[in-house]
């Protein structure tokens, strides 16, 4: 069962969640992990993309893994 409730942001951040699609759901997951603060780190909770970011930016990635990354994430 869903309920809708109103709450006061700062307006940056207002500004910035509305570009995103489904804000309800990103407002849901994020006070879940606030609630769940003491359970374990989720690597399966980061996006695909996202984590192909982070890599591409080590580093320590090798040259033909950040090519291989950069064309994904550009075709895509």
């Amino acid at each position: 069962m869903k309920i809708a409730r109103t709450f006061t942001i700062d307006y940056h951040l207002y500004q910035e969640l509305r570009k995103k699609p489904n804000q309800s759901r990103i407002v849901e997951r994020s006070i879940r992990r606030y609630l769940n603060a003491d359970e374990d780190f989720d690597i399966i909770e980061i996006p695909t993309k996202q984590l192909m970011a982070a890599l591409h930016a080590r580093a320590e990635c090798p040259i033909e893994i950040k090519l291989l990354i950069h064309n994904y994430l550009t075709s895509s």
